[in-house]
């Protein structure tokens, strides 16, 4: 799929040599990118691929730790601590009266 020696050319224009071993990674490569370039067609919902797919669109996935809480001050948790408690309580006493 890959022409051999057009990537050995731009390898080499770089002061790089190119071994046999990894034309395979190349092409295994090749193919990740050529799937991402499908996937960015279809999300757009075409089936045509055009040069605005041709972009590796990456994710930010933000994940909280608990060094987020370096910011809020202690007293903030002691509160919802006991809000949180005086809201499990009522909700116990709310159910017990609904069973009756």
């Amino acid at each position: 799929m890959i022409q051999k020696s057009k990537v050995k050319k731009h390898i080499n224009a770089k002061g790089l040599s190119l071994s046999a071993k990894s034309i395979e990674s190349l092409e295994r490569c090749f193919m990740e990118v050529l799937d991402n370039i499908c996937l960015n067609t279809t999300e757009d919902g075409m089936k045509t691929v055009m040069p605005k797919h041709c972009v590796n669109k990456t994710k930010t996935v933000v994940k909280k730790t608990p060094n987020d809480r370096v910011n809020l001050k202690p007293e903030f948790y002691k509160l919802a601590m006991s809000i949180q408690s005086f809201c499990a309580e009522q909700a116990v006493i709310m159910s017990r009266q609904v069973k009756g």
